[in-house]
């Protein structure tokens, strides 16, 4: 499965991302038909484009009418109606939240109350929306990024003039490695360090794997420099390493509710995984260890609500790597109709695993079991 690497010097929007998968070749006319299957009129082009002397593809996205302001159950019952994937509405509605949460944080208000104003316009849906379809239609299994250029001045928005980094991206930024530069202007905007935070799995110095093509999105905003995300696309076909957080905290003041509510939170706030392997604690009690898996990115937001959701009082973090072979989501056929799969690939070979919920959902629509599917599709 491939790999994607994203160059920065110029930072990133939303708009760049979509342009620099244009020129690597995606074809982004789908998305334009399936935001209008979900009621939404949008105009998506990528046109050629040059800055310094370079060509690259410039994003144009424009709504033919008045937008209203939106609040956050606005997007996601738009994205809801989207004819994709349930992974790729299920990273939008997860990107829009985290949005959404950072927003409230540095306004100080509800969640619910967060109005979308400059990140709430059409063209965040379309460059969130559209960033995790593109890499499943590519079938990216990993993305790795570089270190991201810091910048100053200011920006004029719907609550005044504001010093740069913006508040919202300042907040997503957290975690990710910057270097000082000496550029005035807003390299990187609230929607790309969105898509920053819940896309990346690691910050590297460079690509690793073999270099299969490249494209260049351009931004609107003069620079002394190219004003340009490059992206790098890399054949990988077998495992891949990234950074991950392993949390762990010893449970024995938690009842088996309670426990499993803790599941739920932290897998819905992106944990990768969460495992509870119960034993004897100190006086005999009965508890075990709670275990839970982050990406480096997500460890300060995953590690508060560990500690909110578990009352402990303290948590072991080490940092590892691990080995990931390869996947992506895909239709698996069936006599039917098509159920969500994840494809990976092994010494060669392509295996695709039908997810636990679409055969939920299958077994209900055609009266067998879970069990019975498995079996009749392995032997297809």
């Amino acid at each position: 499965m491939p790999e994607l690497h994203l160059d920065c010097p110029a930072g990133i929007a939303g708009d760049m991302f979509l342009a620099a998968m244009a020129d690597l070749g995606v074809d982004l006319s789908p998305l334009r038909a399936a935001f209008a299957t979900a009621g939404v009129d949008v105009e998506i082009t990528a046109r050629e484009a040059r800055d310094k002397g370079i060509r690259g593809k410039r994003m144009h996205i424009a709504a033919p009418h008045a937008q209203p302001l939106r609040h956050l159950a606005d997007l996601t019952a738009i994205v809801r109606a989207l004819p994709f994937s349930e992974n790729v509405r299920s990273r939008s509605e997860g990107a829009l939240e985290r949005l959404a949460e950072v927003e409230a944080r540095v306004h100080g208000c509800a969640v619910a109350d967060v109005h979308f104003h400059e990140v709430g316009a059409v063209d965040t849906l379309v460059d969130v929306v559209g960033a995790f379809w593109v890499l499943e239609v590519l079938g990216v299994s990993r993305v790795t990024c570089s270190r991201l250029p810091w910048f100053s001045g200011t920006v004029q928005c719907a609550h005044g003039l504001m010093p740069l980094p913006a508040p919202a991206t300042t907040v997503l930024l957290q975690g990710k490695p910057v270097y000082p530069t000496e550029l005035v202007g807003e390299l990187i905007t609230p929607t790309g360090a969105l898509l920053l935070d819940r896309m990346v799995d690691e910050f590297t110095s460079g690509p690793s794997g073999c270099l299969e093509r490249s494209g260049l999105g351009l931004g609107t905003m003069e620079l002394p420099t190219v004003n340009g995300l490059r992206v790098l696309l890399l054949a990988g076909d077998g495992p891949g390493l990234e950074r991950v957080t392993v949390l762990e905290t010893n449970v024995d003041h938690l009842t088996g509710e309670e426990i499993g509510g803790v599941f739920g939170a932290l897998l819905d706030a992106g944990a990768l995984d969460v495992l509870f392997l119960p034993g004897v604690m100190k006086k005999n009690r009965p508890g075990g260890l709670l275990q839970v898996l982050c990406r480096p990115g997500d460890l300060a937001r995953i590690r508060d609500l560990t500690f909110a959701q578990t009352m402990s009082l303290g948590l072991r973090m080490t940092e590892t790597t691990r080995a990931v072979l390869p996947r992506a989501a895909s239709k698996r056929p069936t006599p039917w109709g098509d159920v969500d799969a994840k494809d990976t690939i092994m010494e060669g070979e392509r295996y695709a695993r039908p997810e636990f919920e679409a055969l939920q959902a299958l077994a209900k629509r055609t009266g067998r079991s879970v069990a019975q599917l498995r079996y009749l599709l392995g032997n297809d």
